[in-house]
C-alpha cells in the first residue's frame, strides 16, 4: 500500500478535527449538566495552558512572543480565548448543541467581511451570493428557533458574537506568518488568553459543588482541553498550511453535522422542519462562499 500524501493526510486530519470539534458541542452540553459554564470553562483552560507550557518546557523552544509582535500576540489571546470563550462558554449553556454549532459555523462568513473591510481580500458573485442566503439562513434559524422555544434567543446571540470574535481571531492569525512560530502564536493564545480568562471565571469557579461533579463530566473536561485545544487547534493550522485556507475551511461546514448527530444521541434534542430547513439554508450558503472564494 502506498504512503499517504501530505495532501491526503491533511483530508483526513481536517475531517477528524472538524468531527472532534462538533463531538464536543454536545459533550459540553452533558458536562454543564453539573459544572457552571465559567467553572468548567476555566477548568479547561488552566489544563490545556499547563500542557502547552509543559510541552514548552520539554521542547526548550521559545514560547514567549518576541518584542514588536506582543501586540498581534495579545490580539490573538483576546479574540481566539479572552473574550470568545466567554461568549462561546454562555452561548452553548444557553443554547442547544446543534444551534451553538451552527451558528459558530458562521464565523468564515465575518473573517470574509473583515478582510474585505481591510482590503486584503475582495468579493465575489458567488461570495456575496453565499453570504446573503447564509445570513437569511440565520435570521430563519433564530426566528424558528426563538417561536419554538427551542433555544434561547441570548444563547444565540452570543453565539453569533463568539463567531465574530473568532473571526477577528482568524484574520489576525493569517499575519501569522514570519511573525510567530506555531508554538509561539498557540502559547499566546491558550496561555495569554487564559489569564483575563480565568479573571472572569474564578468567582464560579471558587463556588462551584466539585462534590456534584461526577467523573464522566470531568472526563469531558480532560478530553475537551487537550483534544478539541491542544491536538486539533495544532492540526487544523498544519491542514491550512497544506490545503490552502479556503479547502481546508470548507470542512468545517460539517462541524454542525456532528454536533447534530451527537446532540440527538446524547441529549435527545429534537430536529423541527423550521430548524433543519433554515440550518440548510445556511449550510448551502456557506458552501456558496467557498465555490469562488473572495479574491485577492
Amino acid at each position: 500500500m502506498k504512503p499517504a500524501t501530505p495532501r491526503a493526510l491533511a483530508v483526513w486530519l481536517a475531517l477528524l478535527t472538524v468531527a472532534v470539534w462538533g463531538v464536543n458541542y454536545p459533550a459540553m452540553k452533558v458536562a454543564l449538566r453539573e459544572m457552571h459554564p465559567l467553572a468548567y470553562t476555566g477548568w479547561r483552560f488552566v489544563l490545556a495552558a499547563g500542557v502547552l507550557l509543559a510541552e514548552s518546557s520539554w521542547r526548550r523552544e521559545p514560547a514567549f512572543p518576541p518584542r514588536g509582535q506582543r501586540a498581534l500576540a495579545l490580539l490573538l489571546a483576546l479574540t481566539g480565548v479572552g473574550l470568545y470563550q466567554v461568549f462561546f462558554a454562555w452561548g452553548v449553556a444557553l443554547t442547544s448543541g446543534f444551534a451553538a454549532a451552527l451558528l459558530n459555523s458562521t464565523s468564515p462568513l465575518f473573517s470574509a467581511f473583515f478582510a474585505v473591510l481591510l482590503g486584503s481580500e475582495r468579493w465575489t458573485p458567488f461570495a456575496v451570493a453565499g453570504s446573503l442566503v447564509a445570513y437569511g439562513g440565520v435570521a430563519l434559524f433564530l426566528a424558528s428557533g426563538h417561536a419554538a422555544g427551542g433555544e434561547s434567543l441570548g444563547g444565540n446571540v452570543l453565539c453569533l458574537l463568539s463567531a465574530m470574535t473568532w473571526a477577528v481571531y482568524t484574520v489576525a492569525a493569517s499575519r501569522l506568518p514570519g511573525r510567530l512560530s506555531p508554538l509561539q502564536s498557540q502559547f499566546a493564545t491558550f496561555v495569554g488568553g487564559s489569564l483575563p480568562l480565568l479573571a472572569y471565571c474564578a468567582p464560579a469557579m471558587a463556588r462551584q459543588d466539585y462534590g456534584a461533579v461526577s467523573p464522566l463530566t470531568w472526563s469531558i473536561l480532560v478530553l475537551s482541553a487537550i483534544l478539541p485545544l491542544v491536538l486539533a487547534f495544532r492540526i487544523w493550522t498544519w491542514a491550512i498550511v497544506v490545503l490552502g485556507v479556503a479547502p481546508a475551511t470548507s470542512y468545517s461546514f460539517l462541524v454542525p453535522v456532528f454536533a447534530g448527530i451527537g446532540s440527538a444521541l446524547w441529549t435527545g434534542e429534537t430536529f423541527g422542519f423550521g430548524k433543519v430547513v433554515s440550518a440548510v439554508i445556511v449550510l448551502v450558503g456557506l458552501a456558496l462562499t467557498k465555490v469562488e472564494g473572495p479574491g485577492r
